[in-house]
């Protein structure tokens, strides 16, 4: 009975050491990462889900986990406190962001760093095709949609009608989401258009079916402007065809989604975070049509916060940046 009690004792004795190395790190578990998106119901948190997948399955030493939250100015406060090791942000935000401008007037976040962007989000100007609108200027006194209140979309509405002179005492705005603003151009209750959605987007290809669009151009000279003067927002091209009776190319700016994370990071961590992605990209692809935007080609493209170490050492070796 005494070899029994001593072997019991021994095993109890080993359970704890077994407990107490655990607990000191001597076995310690991956290293967690949270990764802050958005509501669920945008495509950012499946994003966010499918980095922290890829990860999990690729990058040795880490566990990551997305989280929904309030999006980019919670997100960007989360990364300053280190709560969250990556975080999605509109480039906007964190241009102002690091800069202590809007939500963080007095408070800059040098510490944030860019690790990639994503997808492109065009703003998309149109009327309907008989209007008699054919730039910018001529939204002066018309009733124009700008987009949600404090949106995304509204501030880059503002900022482009600002480019042209133009401010909310030129027009008289309205406060209405992609949806709801297809429903009213479609029923003459406004004039104008400005969105931004990726493309193709729905709301437009069902309104064409419906209505003669006709789309306002960014002219490229005044985007490549807009783009040396604030990178957050660069020229692209929406190619003609891309909605019904769109004969010709639709000349805007776009912005991506970015990726963030802490100066604090290690180079080695946002490098291996980097390869995990881009080495395995038909993970995301499988995931969401928009994550097919995604490419390595446009991966600094609209950068509005310097980039990581890590990150810039990554696409200095698959030729991206110089």
């Amino acid at each position: 009975m005494k070899g029994i009690s001593k072997h019991r004792g021994l095993v109890a004795g080993l359970a704890c050491l077994l407990v107490i190395g655990l607990g000191s790190g001597i076995y310690a578990a991956d290293e967690r990462l949270a990764i802050g998106t958005a509501s669920t119901g945008g495509t950012w948190y499946p994003l966010g889900g499918g980095v922290a997948n890829m990860i999990n399955t690729y990058v040795k030493g880490y566990y990551a986990a997305a989280h929904p939250s309030g999006a980019s100015i919670e997100n960007i406060r989360a990364i300053i406190k280190k709560q969250d090791a990556l975080t999605l942000s509109m480039p906007d935000t964190a241009f102002q962001a690091y800069n202590g401008l809007e939500a963080f007037a007095g408070k800059p976040a040098k510490e944030i760093r860019g690790l990639m962007s994503t997808y492109p989000i065009d703003i998309q100007l149109y009327v309907l095709a008989s209007s008699p609108i054919k730039t910018i200027k001529d939204f002066k006194g018309k009733k124009v949609a700008v987009g949600a209140p404090g949106s995304g979309t509204e501030a880059m509405a503002r900022y482009v009608l600002n480019v042209y002179g133009l401010n909310y005492n030129d027009i008289n705005e309205q406060f209405l989401s992609a949806t709801e603003s297809a429903e009213a151009i479609k029923d003459g209750n406004i004039d104008v258009v400005i969105t931004t959605l990726g493309t193709p987007a729905p709301a437009l290809m069902d309104l064409a079916t419906q209505r003669d669009i006709r789309f306002i151009d960014i002219e490229p000279a005044v985007a490549e402007k807009i783009n040396k003067e604030f990178p957050a927002y660069y020229p692209r091209t929406i190619p003609a065809g891309t909605y019904k009776g769109q004969d010709n190319p639709h000349h805007t700016l776009a912005w991506m989604g970015l990726f963030l994370v802490h100066q604090d990071m290690s180079e080695k961590l946002a490098y291996d975070i980097l390869k995990a992605v881009f080495e395995h990209k038909e993970d995301l692809d499988k995931i969401h049509a928009q994550f097919k935007k995604i490419s390595i080609k446009n991966a600094t493209k609209g950068m509005s916060v310097p980039l990581h170490p890590g990150a810039e050492k990554f696409f200095k070796e698959k030729g991206v940046l110089k």
